[in-house]
């Protein structure tokens, strides 16, 4: 089982519970957003960190990556 493969699991697993309770995924989504940092926090700088979150942000959308295509 891959790194993505167990937390996945766990992922779905706290939006099925959440969802039982009324607890909006987008809701559990920013809370999961907080725990990762939080961790982030305890491993690496906050350079480091602010440069994965911005590469996430900047990639929020689909690009067509003119250049990758055959």
């Amino acid at each position: 089982m891959s790194n993505w493969e167990m937390v996945n699991r766990h992922v779905e697993a706290v939006l099925a519970e959440a969802s039982t309770k009324g607890i909006p995924p987008e809701a559990v989504a920013s809370i999961l957003i907080a725990e990762a940092i939080r961790i982030l926090k305890t491993r690496r700088p906050v350079d480091d960190i602010r440069a994965e979150l911005q590469f996430a942000i900047e990639n929020l959308t689909d690009r067509d990556y003119e250049f990758m295509r055959p």
